[in-house]
Formats: C-alpha cells, sequence, structure tokens
C-alpha cells in the first residue's frame, strides 16, 4: 500500500508544481515557457487521465471492485484538477480555468471509461476461455478413431 500510495502523492506533487510555476521564472517557468498554450492546454488530459487511472490502480491493488474503484479515481482526478487551478489561481502570472478543470475531468473520464473496458475485456476472456474448455469434449466427439 505504501507503494502505491507514494507513486500517487508523487505524481499529484508534480502536478501542483507544473500548475504553481510561473512561466519564465525558475526550471520550471521555463520548461512551461517552451510548450505552446494550446499544447498546456490539451496536455491536462493525458495527465489527469493516468492521475485517475493511478488512483484506480491502487485501489485495485486493495481489493476494490473495478466499478468503485473507477468511480473514485474519475473523482480524484475532477476534485484534484479543480484544486490545483485554485492553487494556479494565486500563482503569478498564471490564471485559474474552468476549461482546464474540464479537461482534467475528461482525462479521468477517459481513463475510467478504458479501465472498465479492460476488465469487461479480460471477464469476457477469461469465460471464453472456460466455455471453450467446457465444450471441447462435445466439439471433438466423432473425430477421433476406434
Amino acid at each position: 500500500m505504501v507503494f502505491a500510495a507514494s507513486i500517487i502523492v508523487s505524481y499529484m506533487l508534480l502536478l501542483v508544481a507544473l500548475a504553481v510555476a510561473a512561466p519564465g521564472i525558475g526550471l520550471g517557468g521555463s520548461l512551461i515557457a517552451l510548450v505552446p498554450g494550446n499544447w498546456r492546454d490539451a496536455a491536462h488530459v493525458p495527465a489527469y487521465g493516468l492521475l485517475a487511472w493511478l488512483v484506480m490502480w491502487g485501489l485495485r491493488r486493495r481489493g476494490w471492485p473495478v466499478l468503485q474503484a473507477t468511480g473514485i479515481g474519475v473523482l480524484a482526478a475532477g476534485v484534484f484538477g479543480l484544486w490545483t487551478e485554485v492553487a494556479q489561481g494565486t500563482a503569478p502570472g498564471r490564471e485559474a480555468s474552468l476549461h482546464d478543470v474540464w479537461n482534467d475531468l475528461l482525462g479521468g473520464m477517459i481513463a475510467g471509461a478504458l479501465a472498465l473496458w479492460w476488465e469487461r475485456a479480460r471477464t469476457n476472456s477469461r469465460s471464453l476461455k472456460v466455455a471453450q474448455a467446457r465444450n471441447r469434449h462435445h466439439v471433438m466427439k466423432g473425430t477421433g478413431s476406434r
């Protein structure tokens, strides 16, 4: 549990550091200034999708059902995105944006949809293998030599 929590918290700290970095000031600000503005907006989707996935991964490692872990992961991405936008609004040279919060939530929802799809595909694949093994006798009936 400590391993998953440390990865999630470290990633959250990285997101906060990027949110409050002032463009052109310091190392983080210099790196942010190199990225075009529309790319920074689009980067919210995969960045917060990864956060949602990490939360879902951590909860699934603890034995949570996929549906509940997905809901908490999406909610965590949305709430944390809102919080980082508030923090960003206090940073010099930065402003809060509702559009970024929507992108954060979109990233979380995409990660949640992928997690649910993956679980369904995995479950269907496992069920198919069991059914094939169970029906193998009937399929092979009459094909053996006497």
